[in-house]
């Protein structure tokens, strides 16, 4: 029997989609929707790893209008995947579907709706779609399942239309072409367009309360602070705008110049940190940047790892300590020093981009997924500017004005 899902009220597609790849029942998943962002990608990228490697195989066909599909989202969707393939029409003709069907030998299920995938799309949006289940020994559903079939083939025939992303270079010349952009230069771009144009009384509330999924990342830390378990409850209901606090790195410390101060109090430019985690009962600053990360700053005992992906691969084990003794300086410490599942360590990955020194004088982004998740993103230096006239708060990262940019958006 066909049921319809009218996300929130009577579920989320998020959550169905990783309990039937989990099932066992299903040996192939194809989805072809409008658009991806890393906020859905990410956490269902598990389920997928985990259908894969019992056999199963995964096929995406992603759209790439309007902006909204970002490079991030493509590179993860890459290596999670047995095939992946944008669709895009040159003329003003948008490529909107949205269908997830997964198949066994016995049966089979089909949702087509309105959900992208995306961390809204897939949990916290309003959203509606049918689910169709199929079996495979009625005729009438074979019909049914060759005419989706039929619907794949076609896209796979739009010749220039559709392409096929065999490697990490076919992503990299969409992100050149202006057709892909990274998820904080949309964001960026977004905040420059609209410039808080909104003004005046509002006119509506803010909709449902939703928990969207943590991503399955063990959290390392031995977690002391009641204050911090809260954090981590908090950070469950990200969804599509996750908090996002970017660095000016300039020249950076370490062997591989990877080592990133974290203030214990930074001060403040621009913006209000007022009711936020960053509010300091002392005028002109705010709670340092330590603070993002699920630390209290005065806590200085405290050790933790965190796992950052970068370009879609997890690096796990990125170190945050406040250093003692003759290496103490004062401030706390990222050492982004993490190693991928493959034993490549993050530095390494860093060194094929053509630099010997990646991060020194960029500006370097952390997008939350978990208190211990983190997507990271580098910018070129000359975007500095951008970044400051964008963000809700801006502060030096440290307590006086020479100190390097941060800031929040």
């Amino acid at each position: 029997m066909i049921e319809l899902m009218h996300q929130p009220f009577n579920g989320h597609l998020g959550d169905q989609l990783i309990e039937l790849l989990g099932s066992a029942e299903y040996d192939t998943f194809t989805i072809a929707v409008a658009f991806a962002k890393s906020s859905g990608v990410l956490r269902v990228k598990e389920a997928l790893e985990k259908f894969r490697a019992s056999g199963g195989k995964v096929y995406v066909y992603v759209g790439i209008d309007l902006g909204v599909t970002s490079y991030e989202a493509l590179t993860a969707l890459q290596l999670c995947t047995d095939s992946l393939s944008v669709v895009h029409a040159e003329k003003s003709q948008t490529f909107h579907t949205k269908v997830y069907q997964l198949l066994g030998k016995k049966k089979g299920i089909i949702v087509v709706g309105s959900h992208n995938l995306t961390g809204g799309g897939l949990w916290s949006n309003f959203e509606s779609s049918a689910h169709i289940p199929v079996d495979t020994s009625k005729d009438s559903d074979l019909e049914i399942l060759k005419v989706q079939d039929d619907y794949f083939k076609s896209l796979e025939s739009l010749q220039d239309s559709f392409k096929k992303l065999d490697s990490k270079k076919d992503i990299e010349v969409l992100l050149e072409g202006g057709y892909i952009s990274k998820e904080v230069t949309q964001r960026v771009n977004s905040f420059k367009r609209t410039v808080k144009s909104k003004k005046g009384e509002r006119l509506f509330g803010n909709g449902i309360s939703v928990k969207v999924p943590r991503v399955g990342i063990q959290n390392r830390q031995n977690q002391e602070d009641t204050a911090n378990a809260k954090k981590e409850q908090v950070a469950e209901l990200l969804s599509e705008h996750s908090e996002i606090l970017w660095f000016e790195t300039r020249k950076l410390t370490g062997g591989s110049r990877n080592i990133l101060d974290l203030s214990k109090k930074s001060l403040v430019e621009k913006g209000d940190p007022s009711g936020t985690p960053f509010e300091l009962d002392e005028a002109n600053f705010m709670r340092g940047a330590v603070e993002f990360f699920g630390i209290n700053p005065e806590n200085t005992h405290i050790r933790k790892d965190i796992t950052l992906n970068f370009e879609g691969i997890d690096f796990s084990e990125n170190t945050i300590l406040y250093p003692e003794g003759d290496k103490a300086n004062g401030t706390w410490r990222l050492q982004i020093k993490g190693v991928s599942s493959t034993g490549t360590p993050i530095t390494d990955y860093f060194r094929t981009k053509g630099e010997d020194n990646y991060l020194v004088n960029k500006v370097v982004t952390f997008t939350k997924i978990t208190e211990d998740y983190y997507e990271i993103s580098v910018f070129s230096n000359s975007e500095l500017e951008d970044f400051k006239e964008v963000s809700s708060i801006t502060a030096r990262n440290g307590r006086n004005n020479r100190a390097k940019y941060l800031g929040l958006f």
